[in-house]
This record gives C-alpha cells, sequence and structure tokens, in this order.
C-alpha cells in the first residue's frame, strides 16, 4: 500500500514537472477560475503547478552540475526544426 502511494506521488509530480516545461516552452498553462473574489487564493491547482516549478527547476539545476553529460544547445529557430 505504501508503495502504490509513494509511486502515485512520484507520478503526480512528474506530471506537474511535465506541464511547468510546457509552460515554459510554449507560454500554455491550466486555465484558473476567473472570478475576481478568488484570484489571489492559493488554489490546490496553484499549489499543484508550483510543485512542478519547483521539480523542474530541480532537475534543470542537476542537469547543469553535469556538463560532461549535458549541453545547453539555443532552441530551434524554425518551426519545423
Amino acid at each position: 500500500m505504501l508503495g502504490k502511494l509513494i509511486h502515485f506521488g512520484f507520478d503526480l509530480v512528474l506530471i506537474s514537472a511535465l506541464l511547468a516545461g510546457i509552460r515554459r516552452t510554449t507560454g500554455l498553462t491550466l486555465r484558473e477560475d476567473e472570478d475576481p473574489s478568488t484570484r489571489f487564493e492559493d488554489t490546490y491547482i496553484k499549489k499543484y503547478l508550483r510543485l512542478g516549478e519547483k521539480a523542474f527547476d530541480f532537475v534543470v539545476g542537476t542537469m547543469t552540475v553535469f556538463p560532461k553529460y549535458f549541453v545547453r544547445m539555443p532552441p530551434p529557430s524554425g518551426p519545423n526544426n
């Protein structure tokens, strides 16, 4: 039972990090509630997406520690590249 919970939690963090990467590269993100009274509240979806940002930053930071294996390349310059 504990193993399944850990696996499920890891999967949730992985999906959140994927959404963070998509947001950073394309600007696409999940639509939030447009109710002005709840605009500044920390909803669970905002906390979940913030967790993905932190996980994404951690992975990128870890990758920069190993320049022998990972190198930064400029983004492609065309729609088909």
